[in-house]
């Protein structure tokens, strides 16, 4: 039997967790894109959300992506294509690798990632004003640490 004062301490490491409290931001995040880029998502594939942040501006290689979005290989090859389809982005042969392949944004690709960082842009800023700039750079020093294990440039 567990006693209330478990109970207690156990909901308040669900409710305040930084694992959940990174969730739940992560669901504001992902809504206020839908709120502010409106239909310019709905054509996307459901995976390429997943996708988008791990592609390099110079390209990535089709391992690599996987790596980084922590799917096999065949399911990171799914996601290109899928995202290929949308014209977003083009495979491209690896000239240092014959067997290996790259991934790269195309034109159209390009455009999209600039529309899609002005809106990152607005929500960084609502967020500033949300928790006043010197949280919001706390914020963003902190995440680098954990997601860079370096500091802010």
């Amino acid at each position: 039997m567990h006693t209330k004062e478990q109970l207690d301490d156990l909901r308040q490491k669900r409710r305040y967790g930084v694992g959940r409290m990174l969730l739940l931001a992560r669901k504001d995040f992902v809504a206020r894109l839908h709120a502010v880029m409106g239909d310019q998502l709905k054509d996307l594939p459901p995976a390429a959300g997943g996708m988008l942040p791990y592609i390099d501006l110079e390209g990535t290689r089709g391992t690599e992506l996987a790596r980084r979005m922590g799917v096999s290989k065949q399911a990171a090859g799914k996601a290109v294509r899928d995202l290929e389809s949308t014209g977003l982005v083009t495979r491209v042969q690896d000239l240092s690798d014959a067997r290996a392949f790259k991934v790269q944004f195309s034109t159209k690709g390009l455009e999209y990632m600039m529309k899609l960082h002005e809106a990152i842009d607005q929500i960084e800023a609502d967020y500033a004003r949300l928790l006043g700039q010197e949280k919001a750079q706390t914020l963003r020093e902190a995440l680098c640490e954990i997601a860079y294990r370096s500091p802010l440039p």
